[in-house]
């Protein structure tokens, strides 16, 4: 039976590989497809958009009650008339601290928000709770609320905004207007809900759909207001999440439909409106959630798979290993001319494609043998030059493992060229330079394109030092075959390009910015303003009574007070701060990220310390005074000219009531 089977086989490998090889894949075919019909993978995908757009619908539900209940408790204690938040006379003629005391009694307020207000009728605050410094008598007239409570006198959402507080936290403001007894618009109660640490959005943010899903809640025109990832909340929505899908939801659309996440995984996406604060809820679940039942359905019936497969492997086996029975022989010879056993192949077989891939390979084992020959003569060459070369060099190959390095480069380093085959210069490397290096090696490489770039290396005893990188691939052909590299020692031009680059920016008497120096870390201050809103004071300021020093104890005695107040400056101001001499007798302090307040007290501890400090010359003694002007940032301000020029304009004014006092800008109080 046996005999009789091998005569029904074909008389070629291929013909041979085909039948055993067909009949055993045929039957796990059948099989995979049974179970992929019964997966139902459109039904899965339906069953998570109406699921996906009930959650959407029921939570923009919870988010207009909950605003609608707000909204209620807000009007509700407003038209309330015994002990009412307005009391017996206007809120023009009564005390921040009665109303105040009257708000505090409104517990409810804080169950249902993170701080509550009253405002009167010109925009200021004259009660907050819980209490909160600088929030009694800040005026928010300007603030999109209130000018819409005080024109339209209905109950208000407004827009998310950025406190005007020193916490500068963002926050959505709901209102409701305020009457007198003639029904004439007397204030606001005001709610506060803070975006970022609120309760009321607490909920939201920890929200999950399955594993994965989560809700996201935006304004109108696509601000974040909830985000499971707080640092995009009061960000425009990210562009990898823009889609037709959101932008139709954003004029108003509701329904499901597909797009992609912000790490650009496809999902689905449901959305509804909030009509009330003219809010967008949306809910999102990545695609590969959505087969997940599908995954876990196949998982349940693996043992389908197996049963096909493991009742397939024995007939399969038989029949490969009977149609290649001679291809084993053939291996057999191959490996023993590669361990020089046998010069080339004598296969004896009537396979015509063995026959031919035996007469094959020894051509090519021939002129392989030529080549390796060849081969070596080069190498030869290559290392005596690559050994003799003062340059230091290393050979790699695409994944960055070095194969060889010459003489020069053990030097320099101070590693054995076993050290690099083994990646011990790895931990060598400047561990903020060893990502970059990474990241731009393997762009050169996909890239097909040469590398340059500086970097720190432990070079033994000799320290940290500074080697620039130059790196070329080997091409065979189309192919990248490796990288070739060169190193080259800077340590002495980087600290040099250091040295010139400190002197280009500080005053070499004080050893403070010049001016240089202070217009540019000037112009970054205000760029964080304009793009994150972190605000910034200017104080600047010139001496008085500094001439007579120059005049009478000489210039060598001006610079001497000159360098005492700079080390006066320096103590008078916090580490993030930049101090800076502009020219002459004139200081400016740049302090980013302080509010006007704490400017003012470090201009008067700086004008203090001034009148303090004192230089003895011929038993002389001269002391010098500073006239200060502050400025800071303001929201129409077209670039950072305009904070120097308020602040110039109040030194001046300082200086002009009679020296020895500092100014403050108008705008800034």
């Amino acid at each position: 039976m046996r005999r009789l089977f091998k005569t029904l086989l074909p008389k070629t490998l291929l013909g041979r590989l085909v039948l055993g090889t067909g009949v055993g894949w045929s039957v796990l075919v059948i099989a995979i497809l049974w179970v992929s019909l019964r997966g139902g993978s459109g039904l899965a995908e339906e069953i998570n958009r109406a699921h996906l757009d009930y959650e959407a619908s029921l939570i923009a539900r919870d988010i207009q009650q909950s605003i609608s209940l707000r909204l209620d408790t807000l009007k509700t204690i407003a038209s309330l008339q015994a002990g009412s938040l307005q009391g017996d006379v206007p809120l023009t003629e009564d005390s921040d601290d009665d109303v105040q005391a009257r708000l505090s009694d409104h517990t409810a307020l804080l169950e249902l928000f993170d701080s509550a207000f009253v405002v009167d009728a010109e925009g200021d605050v004259m009660g907050f709770t819980p209490s909160l410094s600088g929030a009694v008598g800040l005026n928010v007239a300007d603030r999109e609320y209130f000018r819409f409570v005080q024109q339209v006198g209905r109950p208000f959402v407004g827009r998310p905004i950025i406190s005007k507080l020193h916490d500068s936290r963002p926050l959505v403001v709901m209102g409701v207007p305020l009457t007198d007894a003639q029904g004439r618009f007397a204030g606001m109660l005001g709610g506060v809900v803070n975006l970022r640490d609120g309760r009321f959005f607490l909920d939201l943010r920890s929200l999950r759909i399955g594993e994965e899903g989560y809700a996201v809640l935006m304004t109108s025109d696509g601000t974040v207001l909830s985000h499971p990832d707080s640092s995009l909340i009061m960000h425009h929505v990210p562009s990898t999440l823009e889609s037709p899908v959101l932008a139709q939801a954003l004029d108003g659309w509701q329904g499901t439909g597909t797009g992609r996440l912000i790490n650009g995984e496809p999902a689905l996406m449901s959305y509804h409106q909030v009509w009330e604060p003219d809010w967008v809820v949306g809910v999102f679940l990545p695609q590969s959630q959505t087969r997940q039942p599908i995954i876990d359905y196949v998982r349940r019936q693996w043992w389908v798979a197996m049963v096909v497969v493991l009742s397939m492997l024995p007939l399969l086996w038989w029949l490969l290993r009977l149609g290649l029975s001679p291809l084993r022989r053939l291996a057999r010879q191959i490996a023993q001319v590669g361990q020089g056993d046998i010069p080339r192949i004598s296969l004896d077989t009537s396979l015509e494609e063995l026959r031919r891939i035996a007469a094959t390979f020894n051509t090519v084992e021939f002129e392989r043998g030529r080549e390796r020959a060849e081969r070596r003569s080069r190498q030869a060459y290559l290392d005596a030059v690559l050994s003799s070369s003062p340059l230091p060099m290393f050979l790699a190959d695409i994944e960055g493992h070095i194969s060889y390095v010459n003489p020069a480069l053990e030097t320099l380093t101070g590693l054995s060229a076993t050290s690099f085959k083994h990646r011990a210069w790895l931990r060598r490397l400047h561990p903020e330079d060893r990502p970059l290096l990474f990241a731009l090696w393997r762009d050169a490489v996909d890239g097909g394109h040469e590398l340059h770039r500086q970097l720190r290396f432990q070079c033994g005893d000799r320290g940290m030092m500074w080697l620039e990188l130059y790196t070329s691939q080997v091409m065979n052909g189309e192919q990248p075959q490796g990288v070739v590299g060169f190193v080259k020692d800077i340590t002495h031009l980087r600290a040099q390009q250091k040295r010139q680059l400190w002197e280009a920016e500080h005053d070499p008497l004080t050893g403070l910015l010049n001016r240089r120096g202070f217009e540019r870390r000037l112009e970054e201050t205000f760029q964080r303003f304009r793009e994150h809103g972190e605000t910034a004071s200017l104080i600047l300021f010139d001496l008085d009574s500094f001439k007579p020093i120059n005049d009478e104890g000489g210039h060598a005695l001006g610079d001497e007070m000159l360098r005492a107040i700079a080390r006066c400056l320096e103590g008078c101001v916090r580490r993030d701060d930049h101090l800076a001499r502009l020219g002459g007798d004139e200081f400016a302090i740049l302090l980013p990220g302080c509010a006007n307040p704490q400017a003012m007290r470090i201009a008067e501890e700086i004008r203090h310390a001034v009148s303090e400090l004192s230089v003895l010359r011929k038993g002389k003694r001269y002391h010098v005074t500073a006239s200060l002007g502050i400025s800071c940032l303001g929201a129409d301000d077209s670039d950072a000219q305009a904070m120097v020029k308020r602040a110039d304009g109040a030194s001046y004014d300082a200086k002009a009531m009679g020296k020895n006092r500092m100014m403050n800008d108008a705008r800034c109080e």
